[in-house]
């Protein structure tokens, strides 16, 4: 008898913490991606990469850092996606970007080993969305230690 008295009280218990517990609902979506690679394996042969991918409310960003001897393969897959003629260079820097309405819609900066990119959200289509994230995919792939051997 005291057994069952206890199971019920467990259960009892146990329905009100669980009514009692709160969901938390966000209406935000924001979600990011983060990696590192440095390997020192290979006798003098170094590698590092940085990628980061920010998707926010407004904003889509990619972040990476590489190897340096990438660098002429990312600015041509850039130049394939981007276009020259809409290709700025200044002061050892490479920029792609595209206005609406006197306001950015995205800004792609590479400068050295060093690549951001920015999609203002609110100003670009679902298909532009869509060719970013694909964009971000392939520079993932073109900037891993696997590509660059």
């Amino acid at each position: 008898m005291k057994t069952l008295i206890l199971i019920i009280a467990s259960f009892v218990l146990g329905l009100l913490t669980t009514n009692g517990q709160t969901t938390e609902t966000s209406s935000s979506k924001s979600s990011s991606e983060f990696s590192f690679t440095y390997d020192s394996d290979a006798e003098n042969k170094k590698f590092y990469r940085s990628f980061i991918t920010l998707d926010m409310d407004d904003n889509y960003r990619i972040k990476i850092k590489f190897m340096k001897y990438m660098e002429s393969n990312v600015k041509s897959y850039l130049i394939d996606q981007f276009g020259k003629e809409n290709m700025t260079e200044k002061n050892d820097s490479y920029v792609w970007s595209k206005g609406l309405e006197e306001e950015e819609v995205y800004q792609v900066k590479l400068k050295g080993n060093r690549l951001r990119i920015n999609v203002k959200k609110e100003l670009a289509s679902d298909k532009l969305l869509k060719r970013f994230t694909q964009i971000g995919k392939e520079l993932k792939k073109l900037t891993s230690e696997s590509a660059g051997s």
